[in-house]
């Protein structure tokens, strides 16, 4: 007890006295600790924005679960036999209850499992025609056909004001009395129609014999619809508004919904319409826990067949089959989710090892503070148990204390940052391994054999095969897991699970450490190599500095570790964070084609000439779309192989011209105007084909295709195939051809809905996309640069920016932390040389040049192997981890290396190590030359 007692009191006292190190070890773990308390809650908040971002963002139709039964409620599905020339019944419809069939939907939706359950409001059905019926255009509304889909809605009442007439009520068939409808103000105004107007409906297509049974329509109610873009109108489909389309040869053509009572559905289609089921979904309560059970239960859901009653005695329920692109949005947020939590775990795993490194340098600085008092205990008779007793109990005041300290200001950061997450009892757990840390160092660090000063090249090499045995492990470890990366491939999508890949996270690291380890075997070879070498030289600096490298290098290796994995985290973040952002840049490019898309009304050579006289066009390319066509090889007919492909035509020259500056665009554009050559391809039209369209055996050069159009067929010349086209539709079977030369060749001709618009250098962007929708208001403008922005403005975007920049500044610390206590290890020794070279003549400049060899090997070391390692662990992430849920492509980027950032990388490494040594000269400087001298001479 006594003994106990003495070390209690020696503790103290060492506290009191010398406290500098041992702090050092305390803010270590007041930054872990404050780190592992923030960052978890930081990436649950950030995961919780995206499903409030993607979710918000997307409309009913993308989220809402959805069931299209064709049938109507109580009624045998198939419709009914008409005779003509029968005389239609003369009563009057009765009015269907539709109640109880609301509520058994209901009913279903009771029955799902949470958190769907919550997430599905109440449903809403319409009953719609199959097929569209047709009225006599009115001459004042400029509509050359006027299409009626015909559509019975229970809720419309409640979801509408009514501001003119009456709601439609049922009529009989027979003689000349109209059916009654319903419209919306913006349909009356499309179609001319006027309260109580009746409009002929015309017969021979459309609803079977409407014009037979019902001749006419009068018009008993308008509605005000509200916001058309509603998610209620969405499901309504040409309700609150006319599908209005300009046929170039065909003139104005308008398809609209008009609203009958529900009494007059089946007797005007006789039955033939569909019944169009929804449940309105909100994700507002959505955690991002909770995404993998949502998207298991909406898949669950939309894989069974559900019978629904329209009433007790229905004889035939419906059969719904409920599907939902819920699953879309929720698979999309989960491969985001792994992509960013395996990219934040890499980012993590690095400065996690520099941690570790500098708590062991810590610890070591601390014993050799401690080293003349630990010595004289063990001469007294202490044990090796006792003085680890001694230096983990200082450790754990400090450390418990710190990191208690380090948990609470994360917390209040936190919670001052709006991150609301829980904390996990895996967050407080990691907090307290984070304050025992220190203890577990210094009583590792604490070994009565090391309580003697040696020169490392003259110690006695130990006969323990431990280390050997680690290093070989972690080799193979490194090994291992790299081949099973990389045979695994990549894993897309939510089939990667959720949460982060302990193989993806451990790769790095080992890889990391294996290439460090390597590196600290070369690194005395090199550095005898570099002291021969320095040797014949005159100066004294360069080989006293190689000399002492070589032969009792500062700190050993574990300076080495935290050196190579904080440049390794810089130049890593550098190179995902080109990656990543590149690629949603490039793929902004490749789905938008050129410097802006317009897509929608028809863009033939009028309209175009128009939109290229705008300030800042420079070119303008229509692309027409033929239709689809079929491709056949060489051979017979029954043999030769032939592919279904999309046929776009464009005016070659312009869209390379308009494509000169896009990411993917083919380098053969401009051969589709050209002539193929001489001998029988002389007549062959020249195409590009994606890979989807071309098939196996063909590539640039193939000849002997036939491609069949709508209006004949004719010989093709392949100029390139291509993975994509920029502009058109990804993934799909697509063949380009030059506008003039098909016409030429086959007579096709193409509607252009689509057109890509070249800007000049200094057009301003906005202004030109304003002109355009002001000459084209029904016309989506799209462009890149936008659509890049607003992709890179999501919370898992601007979340990975902010991971990358922390990751940079966190290992730069420990970096600059590592430089300091290595040069403060090194201290005493190179102060007692100093003192003795400045009395021959050493002068401070030089005495500086000696500090820069401590550290100078070991820092050169740090970027050769970081650099590699800045190659190999991006590139071994992106072979394991699907990023294009955050690019928003198809296609897996490969690393992109910005020498602008890793140059910026390298050049931050060298000030953190300069200012570091700077820092350690300053705290190391002690005393007088003469002081030094005395002690000395006592040693």
């Amino acid at each position: 007890m006594g003994a106990l007692s003495g070390l209690g009191l020696l503790a103290r006292r060492q506290l009191r006295t010398s406290w500098g190190a041992t702090a050092t070890l305390g803010v270590v773990a007041f930054l872990a600790a404050g780190v592992l308390s923030t960052a978890p809650r930081a990436v649950a908040t950030m995961h919780a924005d995206q499903v409030a971002y993607e979710t918000a963002a997307a409309s009913g139709l993308s989220k809402d679960v959805i069931s299209v039964v064709g049938a109507v409620p109580g009624e045998p599905p198939g419709g009914m036999y008409y005779v003509p020339g029968e005389e239609p019944a003369a009563d009057t419809p009765v009015e269907p209850d539709w109640s109880p069939f609301l509520a058994n939907l209901d009913a279903v939706r009771a029955e799902v499992p949470e958190p769907l359950r919550s997430a599905m409001g109440a449903p809403d059905f319409h009953v719609s025609a199959t097929e569209l019926a047709y009225t006599d255009p009115v001459p004042a509304s400029e509509l050359a056909e006027a299409k009626i889909l015909l559509r019975a809605a229970p809720g419309l009442a409640d979801r509408t004001d009514l501001v003119e007439g009456s709601w439609p009520v049922a009529t009989p068939a027979g003689g000349d009395r109209p059916f009654e409808v319903a419209v919306s103000r913006a349909v009356a105004d499309a179609y001319g129609w006027e309260l109580g107007g009746r409009y002929e409906t015309l017969g021979g297509s459309g609803v079977v014999a409407l014009a037979d049974r019902y001749p006419s329509l009068v018009v008993t109610g308008i509605f005000d619809a509200g916001d058309p873009d509603a998610d209620y109108w969405l499901h309504n489909s040409l309700g609150a508004r006319a599908s209005l389309i300009n046929d170039p040869n065909r003139g104005l053509l308008g398809t609209a919904a008009v609203y009958v009572s529900p009494a007059m559905i089946v007797p005007l289609t006789l039955g033939y319409a569909e019944t169009r089921i929804w449940y309105p979904v909100s994700t507002d309560d959505v955690t991002a826990d909770a995404v993998p059970e949502l998207l298991s239960q909406v898949n669950g859901l939309s894989a069974k067949v559900i019978p629904v009653a329209a009433g007790p005695d229905d004889p035939t329920p419906m059969q719904l089959r409920p599907d939902s692109r819920l699953s879309e949005i929720l698979d999309r947020l989960l491969a985001q989710r792994t992509g960013v939590d395996a990219i934040v775990a890499v980012l993590a795993v690095g400065p996690l090892g520099a941690t570790v490194a500098v708590l062991a340098l810590g610890a070591r600085l601390v014993v050799d503070r401690r080293r003349s008092a630990l010595a004289l205990l063990r001469a007294r008779g202490a044990s090796g148990a006792q003085l680890r007793l001694l230096m983990g109990g200082e450790g754990l005041v400090v450390g418990l204390g710190s990191a208690a300290v380090g948990f609470a200001a994360g917390l209040a950061l936190s919670a001052a940052l709006g991150m609301d997450a829980p904390v996990t009892a895996s967050q407080v757990g990691l907090a307290l391994a984070a304050g025992l840390a220190p203890a577990a160092a210094l009583a590792l660090a604490t070994s009565p054999a090391g309580l003697r000063t040696t020169r490392a090249d003259l110690a006695p090499r130990s006969s323990s095969r431990v280390r050997w045995v680690l290093e070989v492990l972690v080799v193979a470890g490194a090994a291992l897991a790299t081949w099973l990366l990389l045979s695994r491939g990549v894993v897309a999508g939510s089939g990667a699970g959720s949460g982060v890949d302990p193989l993806v996270a451990a790769a790095p690291l080992l890889v990391s450490l294996a290439l460090t380890l390597l590196a600290v075997r070369a690194y005395p070879w090199i550095a005898l190599a570099v002291e021969r070498a320095l040797a014949p030289r005159r100066d004294l600096v360069p080989f006293l500095g190689a000399a002492r490298a070589t032969r009792d290098p500062a700190g050993g290796p574990v300076p080495a570790v935290a050196l190579v994995l904080a440049v390794a985290v810089a130049a890593t973040s550098a190179v995902l964070y080109s990656t990543v952002s590149g690629g949603v840049v490039r793929e902004a490019w490749r789905a938008t084609g050129a410097d802006l898309r317009i897509s929608g009304p028809m863009v033939d050579e009028p309209v175009a000439e128009q939109i290229a006289a705008l300030d800042g066009v420079e070119v303008v390319v229509p692309v027409g779309e033929v239709g689809d066509g079929v491709l056949q090889g060489e051979g017979a007919s029954s043999n030769a192989e032939t592919r279904r492909a999309e046929i776009y035509t464009v005016d070659a020259a312009a869209l390379a011209t308009a494509q000169a500056d896009v990411a993917g665009a083919p380098e053969t554009l401009g051969d589709l105007a050209r002539a193929t050559g001489s001998g029988e391809a002389d007549d062959a039209v020249p195409v590009i084909l994606t890979r989807a369209a071309a098939g196996p055996g063909v590539s640039p050069g193939s000849t002997g295709i036939t491609l069949a159009t709508q209006e004949g067929g004719v010989a093709v010349h392949v100029v390139d195939v291509v993975d994509e086209l920029p502009g058109l539709p990804a993934g799909r079977a697509l063949v380009l051809v030059d506008t003039d030369r098909l016409a030429s060749a086959t007579g096709d001709t193409a509607y252009p809905r689509l057109a890509l618009v070249g800007l000049t250098d200094d057009a301003d962007r906005s202004a030109v996309r304003a002109d355009i929708t002001r000459l084209l208001p029904s016309a989506m403008v799209e462009d890149p640069d936008q659509e890049a922005d607003e992709m890179l403005a999501a919370p898992v975007s601007g979340g990975l920016v902010i991971a990358f920049v922390l990751a940079v500044l966190l290992a730069g610390l420990l970096c600059a932390a590592a430089v300091v206590m290595t040069l403060m290890l090194a201290a005493p020794a190179r102060a007692r040389l100093l003192a003795v070279l400045q009395t021959l003549g050493l002068s401070p400049r030089q005495g500086r040049g000696l500090v820069g060899w401590e550290i100078g090997p070991w820092a050169v070391v740090a970027l050769a192997v970081g650099a590699v390692l800045g190659v190999a662990v991006p590139s071994l992430v992106l072979a394991a981890v699907d990023v294009t849920a955050l690019t928003g492509g198809t296609t897996q980027p490969g690393p992109q290396y910005d020498p602008l950032l890793l140059g910026a990388a390298a050049a931050g490494f060298v000030v953190v190590v300069l200012a570091a040594v700077g820092a350690a000269a300053a705290l190391s400087r002690r005393g007088e030359v003469a002081a030094q001298l005395r002690m000395g001479s006592n040693d």
